[in-house]
């Protein structure tokens, strides 16, 4: 049975146990003087989370090459289409695999493995660069726009060598005035 394709990867399962969507959307809370606070839509849903329990038996495949094809998997750090009875659900990585070993026959090998995958849905987004002021470009962008500078204006202030002076008359009466040069 092919219920589950994880890229290359195909699940021969016994049973697909569950199968657990997690969507999120993004609000921002802004605490207020007076209960209640407000919240504010930031936009788009967040990444999906999909959460499988699968079980892997001896009669149907062989359980330990299933779990290694996935850890081995998961390892790489890659994405890859997720496929559930031949609907495309997108692209996913695998977050986190907890597998519980049901049965060990007598050689040590697992004869059945009950493993709860999580795997979130991968966007690939092309990065924004912020352009280094060292660079070479913004070097030479640096130098066209110095060329490009308007001729030095005439400053609408002048500052003159003023000073202040002080007199006193006969009378003992103390006066003080700018003097301008």
């Amino acid at each position: 049975m092919e219920y589950v394709c994880f890229g290359d990867i195909v699940f021969e399962l016994l049973s697909y146990s569950r199968h657990n969507e997690e969507q999120n959307f993004p609000y921002a809370r802004h605490e207020t003087i007076k209960p209640p606070s407000s919240l504010q839509w930031m936009g788009k849903k967040e990444l999906n989370k999909i959460t499988l329990s699968v079980r892997w038996h001896m009669y149907f495949c062989n359980p330990q090459e299933e779990y290694k094809k996935l850890i081995e998997f998961a390892n790489r750090g890659e994405y890859a289409p997720f496929i559930i009875a031949e609907k495309n659900l997108g692209n996913y990585v695998v977050e986190s695999v907890e597998s519980d070993f049901q049965q060990i026959d007598i050689q040590g090998n697992p004869t059945v493995i009950y493993a709860n995958i999580t795997l979130e849905e991968f966007v690939l987004k092309e990065l924004q660069k912020k352009q280094i002021a060292n660079s070479p470009q913004s070097q030479a962008k640096a130098k066209a726009k110095a060329v490009s500078k308007k001729p030095a204006q005439k400053p609408k202030y002048t500052v003159s060598q003023n000073r202040v002076v002080t007199k006193t008359n006969a009378d003992g009466y103390t006066q003080s005035f700018i003097e301008r040069k």
